[in-house]
Formats: structure tokens, sequence, C-alpha cells
């Protein structure tokens, strides 16, 4: 009997030994699973960083050369406020337009030297 016990208690603890090996391996498939799993999150976050250095980057570039753009169009704007300064505003316009009207000589009328000298002459005919 004795032997029969120690052959229970040698399989009971191969079983033992058995089952903790089987979890074991259980246990380093699950860890190299995650493993690799945190590797290639790890890579990803790499990659994702970088794509975004990149991006930020070609933003960085499009944001100076807006700034660049709109710098030019406000000195165009400057320069086209000078050059408004110096034309003639439309109440100028308009007074000589109405100078010219006065001095123009198909609408006014103007008379010559010699009716100037028949209208003298004729009024002082008449005052005599």
């Amino acid at each position: 009997m004795p032997d029969n016990d120690l052959q229970t208690i040698i399989n009971e603890t191969f079983r033992r030994l058995n089952e903790a090996s089987r979890r074991l391996r259980t246990l380093e498939e699950r860890f190299s699973l995650i493993e690799t799993n945190l590797s290639n999150e790890r890579d990803a976050i790499i990659r994702n960083r970088s794509e975004s250095i990149s991006s930020l980057e070609k933003i960085s570039g499009q944001i100076k050369n807006l700034d660049e753009r709109l710098l030019v169009i406000e000195n165009e704007i400057s320069r086209i406020g000078k050059i408004l300064e110096k034309t003639a505003k439309r109440t100028e316009l308009e007074e000589v337009r109405g100078m010219v009207s006065l001095l123009n000589p198909l609408s006014s009328k103007f008379v010559t030297e010699e009716e100037v000298k028949r209208i003298i002459s004729s009024s002082s005919k008449k005052e005599e």
C-alpha cells in the first residue's frame, strides 16, 4: 500500500506539474501576444507621430505662404490708396464738368466782337 500511496502522490505531483506547465505556456503565449500587440501599437504611434509632424510642417509652410501673400496684398492696397489720393474726386469732376459746359461753344451763346459793337451802336442810337 505504501507504494500505491507513493504512486498516487507522484501521479498527483506530475499532474499538478503538467497543469502548472500548461498554465505557464498559456501565460507565455498571452504575454507574447500582448508583447506583439504593444510592439505593433508602438510602431503605429511612431508612424502617426511622423505623419503628424510632416503634416504640421506642411501646414506651417502654407501659413508662411499665406502670410507672405497677405503682406503683398496689404502693400498693394496701400499703393492703390496712395494712387487714389492723387486722383480727382467725384465732386471735383462734377465741378470741372460744370465749368466746361459753361464754356462749351455748342451749348453756350457767345457774342462776337462785331455783334457787341452793333449792340452798342444800336443802343447808343436809341439813346440819342
